[in-house]
């Protein structure tokens, strides 16, 4: 009876060792096979840039998209931002107290999002074209030939 016991035993070690063997060679195997370096997917999206983009939602107004170099230009004609919305930085108009409007920049998406609420607006503000100083400034223009009467 001792006899079978352990050579049993001798037999089940002898599988547990076979298999740990088996085991570490599949992982080597593995770890050949995958790159120590950045991954494929970096090599193929190296022409991409990550943008926070402008979504016009109420409940989801920004997010971080990646686009193509060649469309970062219109992106950020319409108020996009370069980099993820956390990093952000926006340009906005900022109305006042006294009523005047300031171009300011806010970072970060979420205080972005919390001063449009507020009413201020994406993009640089806008002047007004100024009044002409003084009177008789503007003279009519004179008419070229005859008056007809």
């Amino acid at each position: 009876m001792r006899e079978r016991f352990r050579r049993g035993a001798a037999l089940g070690v002898l599988g547990a060792v076979a298999g740990a063997f088996a085991v570490a060679g599949l992982g080597s195997v593995g770890a050949a096979v995958s790159p120590a370096s950045s991954p494929a997917s970096a090599s193929q999206y190296e022409q991409k840039v990550t943008i926070c983009h402008r979504t016009g939602s109420k409940k989801n107004p920004f997010r971080t998209i990646r686009v193509s170099r060649n469309a970062v230009k219109a992106h950020l004609r319409h108020g996009d931002a370069l980099g993820p919305c956390s990093a952000a930085v926006f340009t906005m108009c900022h109305k006042t107290k006294s009523g005047k409007h300031a171009t300011t920049k806010v970072r970060g998406a979420r205080k972005a999002q919390r001063n449009l609420k507020r009413g201020d607006k994406l993009g640089k503000c806008k002047s007004k074209p100024q009044k002409a100083k003084g009177k008789g400034k503007h003279k009519p223009e004179k008419s070229k030939g005859r008056k007809k009467g």
